[in-house]
């Protein structure tokens, strides 16, 4: 616990960090469960990355354009944005795994 807390203050640059939005009445994904699973899935990762989940299409992206990677949700389908920049709609099924494969590929 001591070095997610390190890593979040910016002491300890090792692995990822995820933010993610509180919810609002916005948010059309389960977003809880998605951002769940995006940490389980990313947590083998050192390299130093902040990786946003947001709720929703309308504020997501910008709300989390310091973030390397991100989702941002929509009804039944989401954007996939690289530092604010949206990459590509994918359904709300195929979230989690087109996040991974952009990540992947962004490391080479």
């Amino acid at each position: 616990m001591a070095y997610e807390i390190l890593k979040c203050l910016g002491l300890r640059e090792h692995g990822p960090i995820i933010v993610s939005c509180p919810t609002c009445g916005r948010t059309e994904i389960d977003i809880i469960n998605i951002a769940s699973e995006v940490e389980r899935r990313v947590a083998n990762i050192k390299a130093p990355l902040k990786i946003a989940v947001m709720g929703c299409v309308v504020n997501g992206p910008g709300e989390a354009k310091e973030a390397d990677f991100g989702i941002a949700g929509g009804k039944g389908v989401g954007l996939i944005f690289r530092h604010g920049e949206i990459i590509k709609k994918v359904k709300e099924a195929e979230l989690v795994d087109s996040l991974l494969a952009v990540i992947k590929e962004s490391q080479g």
